[in-house]
């Protein structure tokens, strides 16, 4: 039998008792169902009309043994001090009374369910809660309620729309939703709280957003809200505070009606880095940034904390976001969204050429593989790039560019986005943002590098096995190399020669260059950004040319900058994240100095670069150039000096412009 209990006054009315005569083989067992709503505030907390259902004692004090039950049948009901309650019989089931007397001889039957039966002692009670009561129910004696899924009956996970991400959405389901999925009874068994909030971080482009918005498509839940991170910043004073507070109302106000029944209320924070800057760091008295911090902490992890919240952060300056905001409790779940793989890369290209692939728009000499290896280090937001760039690219070839901009009138026919398109985007109009400076290495290396003797040939056979070994699982994922040598030598030539040998998706060049007029602190945040950018990608080479400038050296002193000093002896030292391989070339003409300054030993390994020496390296140089005919280099090796290399290259183009009878030496 299932009963509802009711907070409503109870007319009392005299009933008419009629005998009914029971098959002498069955006896009841009864099953309330208690569902009860409370003439109360609203504002009254769910969790102040508790009961503990102790046994089948409680409902049977209040009615006499023997009695008649039938289904729908309603009783007057108090509990403790609590208000009179209404109990409706839901459901009955009946035993064989045989079974229950210990005759073994015959089988015993399974529950029949009745319409009418008889209260007996060891009649088993369960109650329940009626649908949409506040009353929340502790014990053992307490049944199952109805509850609605928290994932969506229509979601697809096939269908997400979500490439290259499979692992962090796993990851991020079983840490935030996984529990949330059991019943509130199983939580409550195990004492446990809900994750209250997540916080996506990582390269612009990767898909942030995207995974926030699947996320709140996913769940079964109210339908989320989403703020960008400056909406909530106010003029005027306590209104941030109070934009803070808004965002959390709907999901007070039903906690305190439903209890753990509660929905789920997503909140999404786009760009939280803005309102949730480390306190203190913020300049000005107003403090504004700090209460910011403050109110929204105590309401995701406070006194009265809800637990039918998920606050989802996205941002990709993780290291200005409060600490306390990252602490259990609060936003526990720190997920990075990095750069994908070359799987993940190819899943992103499937979503976004499916419409073209289903109506044949796209040609059949396009392989979606041959893109996914060409494209390294490219985000997904950049990936949708290229595939825009090459539609654009095959819907210019049917515009008739004239005194007027027509459009081919077959152009629906004959529109197809070939291989070709995709190359010349690739080529032309999207580039990685955490990729190679393709223009800035190739131009140190414009003239090529001439290996002019068994010494050069050393050094890049050298660069190839530091190479391997900055790329070998089992090595610690740094290496870290000096060339060292005198001016105009071709330091830096063959520093650039290695790291394009080392065809690692992110090469990055810092020197000097990019540098002029910085004052010492721009320079170490400008430096310091170069290696977290190469820590997200998988392998990383960064370029630092010409050391001793970037520490502004200057013998007459000497003087140097030693923030920049420190910065470099911590950088150089660091190990990459988990998983991620960097080498780092640098180049100086100093070694001395690197040596008095402490900066030696941060090196895995010093090589030498030597100069000119002897004639036949002279020759070797300048029959790479194939700019003399051998009786000229005959007479040139008799009147050889002690020149460098870089200032042999600067005569060639000009003797270039004469003939060879000509050509006059001294």
């Amino acid at each position: 039998m299932r009963s509802c209990l009711r907070g409503q006054r109870i007319q009392q009315t005299t009933a008419v008792e009629r005998s009914y005569a029971f098959a002498n083989s069955f006896c009841s067992s009864i099953l309330p169902h208690l569902s009860q709503r409370f003439q109360t505030s609203p504002h009254k907390r769910a969790e102040d009309h508790k009961i503990t259902l102790v046994n089948k004692a409680t409902l049977l004090a209040c009615s006499r043994v023997g009695l008649v039950w039938a289904r729908h049948a309603q009783l007057a009901y108090q509990f403790s001090d609590k208000k009179l309650l209404k109990l409706v019989v839901k459901e009955m089931e009946v035993a064989s009374l045989e079974y229950l007397k210990g005759d073994v001889s015959k089988p015993q039957s399974k529950p029949k369910t009745t319409q009418i039966g008889l209260l007996l002692p060891d009649a088993g009670v369960v109650f329940e809660k009626a649908e949409g009561s506040t009353l929340s129910l502790t014990g053992h004696a307490k049944g199952k309620m109805v509850r609605q899924s928290i994932i969506n009956p229509d979601w697809d996970f096939n269908k997400m729309g979500i490439g290259g991400l499979d692992k962090e959405f796993s990851a991020i389901f079983r840490r935030a939703f996984a529990s949330r999925v059991f019943p509130p009874e199983v939580i409550e068994q195990l004492d446990l709280k809900h994750v209250r909030g997540i916080l996506l971080y990582g390269p612009p482009g990767t898909g942030k957003t995207l995974m926030a918005r699947q996320i709140g498509k996913m769940l079964n839940g109210r339908e989320p809200k989403i703020v960008n991170g400056p909406q909530i910043l106010n003029k005027y004073v306590g209104e941030s505070e109070a934009n803070i507070r808004r965002l959390f109302e709907d999901a007070e106000e039903e906690e305190k009606k439903l209890g753990a029944n509660s929905g789920l209320h997503i909140i999404i924070f786009d760009e939280i880095d803005a309102i949730c800057k480390q306190r203190g760091s913020v300049a000005g008295n107003t403090g504004v940034h700090d209460t910011v911090v403050n109110q929204l902490l105590s309401k995701i992890d406070g006194v009265e904390s809800l637990n039918n919240i998920l606050v989802i952060g996205m941002t990709n300056r993780r290291d200005m976001i409060d600490e306390a905001l990252t602490r259990p409790g609060r936003l526990e779940v720190q997920m990075e969204i990095g750069l994908p793989d070359e799987h993940g890369r190819l899943q992103i290209l499937n979503i976004h050429t499916a419409q073209m692939r289903n109506h044949r728009k796209m040609a059949p000499d396009v392989d979606l593989d041959e893109l996914a290896v060409l494209t390294k280090n490219f985000s997904g937001a950049e990936l949708e790039g290229l595939v825009r760039a090459a539609q654009s690219t095959a819907m210019n070839r049917l515009i008739k560019a004239g005194s007027k901009v027509e459009l081919d009138p077959e152009a629906a026919e004959k529109l197809l986005v070939t291989r070709a398109d995709f190359m010349n985007a690739l080529e032309n109009d999207v580039k990685p943002a955490f990729g190679t400076s393709t223009e800035e290495i190739e131009q140190l290396v414009c003239k090529g590098v001439t290996t002019w003797g068994p010494k050069i040939s050393a050094i890049l056979e050298d660069g190839d096995l530091f190479i391997q070994q900055a790329r070998s699982p089992e090595s610690r994922g740094l290496v870290t190399i000096l060339l060292e040598g005198a001016p105009n030598s071709g330091k830096t030539a063959l520093a650039a020669k290695i790291a394009l040998r080392s065809e690692f998706p992110f090469i990055k060049l810092c020197g000097p260059d990019g540098m002029v007029g910085y004052t010492e602190t721009a320079k170490c945040q400008l430096i310091k950004k170069v290696f977290d950018d190469a820590y997200k990608s998988q392998q990383s080479c960064i370029l630092v040319d010409n050391i001793e400038r970037l520490l502004d050296y200057g013998p007459i002193g000497p003087r140097y900058s030693n923030l920049v000093l420190q910065a470099l002896l911590v950088l150089l030292q660091r190990d990459p994240p988990k998983g991620r391989k960097l080498l780092v070339l640098c180049t100086s003409s100093l070694k001395g100095v690197l040596d008095e300054m402490g900066l030696s030993p941060s090196f895995t390994a010093i090589l030498r670069v030597p100069n000119l020496s002897l004639p036949q390296h002279v020759l070797a140089v300048l029959e790479d150039v194939d700019c003399f005919s051998k009786a000229e280099l005959d007479q040139i090796a008799k009147h050889l000096g002690g020149r460098r290399l870089v200032e042999l290259f600067f005569f060639f183009p000009l003797l270039e412009d004469y003939q060879v009878g000509t050509r006059q030496w001294y």
